[in-house]
C-alpha cells in the first residue's frame, strides 16, 4: 500500500520505508536529491522540475515518491530547488528578475544530472509553473513530461491574484508587472512580468517526444494543436488533479499518472540498460552569510539541514523548527530556511527537520501521518539527541501552527528544551475525531473578530451571496466551547496545556507564544489562560505577544519578517551575546497582553 493510500491516517510505524535510492546534492547554490537505481540503469534520466508557492509544498512528497518509482524502474532523476526556493540559497539579487536564475539553474541540473549518473539523455518533467520552465527550455531536453502545465503565466498569475482578493489582501495590483504576495509566494515586479510573458501557445512545437497530463479541457486542447504542429504528444486525463492540490496535509499522489508516465518513458526510449556508473560523490554542503549548512540524516532515517555559524554565541542553545501541517521543512515561503540563516549571523545553529512521513523523511506504508494525532515524540527525541550530540546540550524549539503544537509537548517532558517559540498555536489540545478544514473552507478566526464584522454590511452582503461558510464556523465555535468546559472541568486527556506551560516555567523554561490580533489562536488562549491570557502572566518565563499585521500562517512576506524579528529579539532577550547585556523586553510593533 502506497503511503499515501489513506489520507488521515494516525501513526507512523516502525517499519517506516527509508528510500536507499535518495542522496542529498549541492551544486551552484542549488539544493537537490538525486535517486538513482539500486541496479542496471537506463540512458535516459529524468530531472524533476518543481513548480512555485503554495504548488510546490502540495507536490514535494508526492514528487519524492514519484523520483523513487522512476529510479526502481532503472532510470537515475534529480530533484531540486530553485534558487530563493527551499533549501537552495537566495537568489542573488532580489530585486532582479528570478526567472532567468531559474532558467539557468535548470540547464546546470541537467547537466549535472548528465556527469553524476552518466545518461545520454534527460527528459525534464515539470508540474504546474515547472513544467511551463521545462517546455520553454526544450531545447536541453531529449523529451518532456509536462503534468498539468501552465499554459499562459499572464492567466495564471491573475487566477492567483484574484484569488488573493478573495481572501481578504485588497492590497495587490492587478497589473502584470506588480509584485505579488500570496500562500508564501513572492514575486518582485520584474520576475511577475516575466512570468506573465510565458504563452505555451506561442512556443514552437518541441521536436522531442512529449507526455502531457491534461486536467483540463484548455490542456488537452493545447496537446491536441501540438499534435496538429507535428509534435509526438501523448496525452492522459489528469483525473488525480483536485487531491494532488488541496493542502499538503491532506493531498494524495496521482499514483496511476505516474505509472503512465513511467510506461510511456519505456515505450519511448526502450529497456536498454548499462552497469550502474559508479560517481564520486562530495559531501553536499552549502556556505551561507555566517555559516555553512549540511544535510544530515539522523534517528529513524529522519532527514533534516544542520546549520552551524562559523562564530557560535557563547551558552546559546541550538534551535530546532519543526514541520509545519504537511509541508516540507523549509516551511512557507522558506520560512524555516531564513530563520536559519539569519540565526547563523547571530550565533545560534540549528536544525530544520522533517518528521517521519513528511518532507523527504521515511514514509510510511500502512498511511499517511495526522498533523496532530501522528505521535511525534521519538521524532522530537531523535531530533534533540542528535543536536545533544553534535555538541548542544540545550535547544530550543521553533514551531507554526501544528509545529508549535508538537514543540510545546516535547518541552513539557524533555530538560534538554529550554524554551519554545510558538507562532499561531491554534490549537494547544487536539481532541481525536475533529475535523482538519484547511484548504476546503476558510480558516476560522477569533471570537472578536467576528463580533466585529458583525456590525460591518460588506460582511452581510458576503453572508447572503453565500460566500461565509457558517455551519463551519458554528461548529468551529462549538469544539472551542466543548474545549473550554473539559479545561474547566479538567478532564482533557493527557496533561493540559496549562499544568503543561505552568511546569515548563517553574523549571526555568522560556516560552513565547505568537499571534496575530485575528487569530483563531487568542480563543484558544483565552480557553487555557482566561480572558486576554491572564494566567500566563503568573507563569514564570511565559508571555504572550499579539502582533498586527500578523497572518495565521504567515503566508504574506510581511508576516514572516515580523515572526523572524520578533524570534530574533527573543532569544536575544534570553540569551544575549556576551559583550550585549540583557535588556527589558523591546518595544516593536507588537504589545504583550
Amino acid at each position: 500500500m502506497s503511503p499515501f493510500d489513506a489520507a488521515g491516517g494516525a501513526g507512523v510505524s516502525t517499519a517506516a520505508r527509508v528510500s536507499p535510492l535518495m542522496q542529498p546534492l549541492t551544486q551552484g547554490g542549488l539544493f537537490a536529491w538525486t535517486h538513482e537505481p539500486a541496479g542496471e540503469t537506463s540512458e535516459v534520466g529524468v530531472v524533476l522540475v518543481s513548480p512555485l508557492g503554495r504548488d510546490a509544498r502540495c507536490v514535494h512528497a508526492p514528487m519524492r515518491m514519484f523520483a523513487d518509482q522512476l529510479a526502481l524502474a532503472g532510470y537515475p532523476t534529480l530533484r531540486y530547488d530553485h534558487l530563493g526556493c527551499g533549501d537552495s540559497l537566495d537568489l542573488p539579487d532580489p530585486s532582479a528578475d528570478a526567472l532567468a536564475c531559474w532558467l539557468d539553474g535548470l540547464e546546470r541540473t541537467a547537466e549535472l544530472l548528465r556527469s553524476r549518473a552518466g545518461v545520454r539523455r534527460v527528459v525534464l518533467a515539470g508540474i504546474r509553473a515547472g513544467a511551463a520552465l521545462a517546455v520553454t527550455h526544450a531545447a536541453l531536453a531529449d523529451g518532456l513530461i509536462l503534468l498539468a502545465p501552465v499554459l499562459s503565466g499572464r492567466s495564471w498569475l491573475r487566477r492567483l491574484r484574484f484569488a488573493a482578493q478573495a481572501a481578504g489582501d485588497t492590497r495587490g495590483s492587478m497589473a502584470d508587472d506588480a509584485p505579488f504576495d500570496a500562500e508564501g509566494l513572492w514575486l518582485n515586479g520584474a520576475t511577475a512580468a516575466s512570468l506573465a510573458q510565458i504563452d505555451l501557445a506561442t512556443l514552437p512545437a518541441p521536436e522531442i517526444p512529449v507526455f502531457l497530463a491534461a486536467q483540463n479541457r484548455l490542456t488537452a486542447n493545447y496537446g491536441s494543436a501540438l499534435v496538429r504542429k507535428g509534435a509526438a504528444v501523448e496525452t492522459q486525463d489528469f483525473k488525480e488533479f483536485d487531491d494532488l492540490f488541496i493542502d499538503a496535509h491532506s493531498n494524495l499522489p496521482p499514483r496511476v499518472l505516474f505509472g503512465q508516465a513511467i510506461r510511456w518513458l519505456e515505450r519511448t526510449y526502450g529497456e536498454a540498460r548499462a552497469p550502474r556508473p559508479t560517481t564520486p560523490r562530495p559531501p553536499a554542503r552549502l556556505e551561507v552569510a555566517g555559516g555553512d549548512e549540511r544535510p544530515v540524516r539522523f534517528g529513524s532515517g529522519l532527514w533534516g539541514v544542520l546549520c552551524e555559524p562559523r562564530a557560535a554565541r557563547t551558552g546559546a542553545p541550538a534551535v530546532l523548527v519543526c514541520n509545519t501541517g504537511g509541508d516540507p521543512r523549509a516551511g512557507i515561503g522558506g520560512l524555516a530556511t531564513q530563520a536559519a540563516r539569519r540565526l547563523a549571523l547571530k550565533g545560534f545553529a540549528s536544525l530544520r527537520f522533517d518528521f517521519a512521513g513528511l518532507g523527504d523523511s521515511p514514509m510510511d506504508g500502512e498511511g499517511r501521518c495526522h498533523v496532530y494525532e501522528t505521535p511525534r515524540e521519538a521524532d522530537m527525541d531523535a531530533a534533540v539527541s542528535f543536536l545533544d550530540g553534535q555538541g548542544h546540550a540545550q535547544s530550543v524549539v521553533v514551531g507554526l501552527c501544528a509545529g508549535a503544537y508538537h514543540g510545546l509537548r516535547a518541552s513539557w517532558r524533555d530538560q534538554r528544551i529550554i524554551g519554545v517559540f510558538a507562532v499561531s498555536p491554534v490549537k494547544l489540545q487536539w481532541l481525536k475525531g475533529e475535523s482538519l478544514v484547511f484548504g476546503k473552507k476558510p480558516e476560522v478566526r477569533s471570537a472578536r473578530f467576528y463580533l466585529r464584522g458583525a456590525a460591518s454590511p460588506l460582511v452581510w452582503r458576503r453572508l447572503l451571496l453565500g460566500r461565509i461558510d457558517v455551519p463551519h464556523i458554528v461548529a468551529a465555535f462549538a469544539v472551542r466551547r466543548l474545549n473550554r468546559l473539559r479545561e474547566r472541568l479538567r478532564l482533557l486527556g493527557g496533561p493540559s496545556p496549562a499544568s503543561g506551560i505552568e511546569g515548563f516555567g517553574r523549571r526555568g523554561g522560556h516560552v513565547c507564544l505568537t499571534m496575530g490580533r485575528e487569530d483563531a489562536s487568542l480563543d484558544e488562549i483565552e480557553i487555557f489562560f482566561g480572558p486576554k491570557g491572564e494566567r500566563l502572566k503568573t507563569i514564570p518565563g511565559a508571555a504572550l505577544r499579539v502582533v498586527d499585521e500578523l497572518d495565521h500562517g504567515l503566508a504574506l512576506r510581511s508576516s514572516r519578517q515580523i515572526a523572524l524579528e520578533e524570534l530574533e529579539a527573543w532569544l536575544d532577550d534570553h540569551w544575549p551575546a556576551p559583550e550585549t547585556p540583557a535588556r527589558d523586553p523591546p518595544t516593536r510593533a507588537a504589545r504583550a497582553q
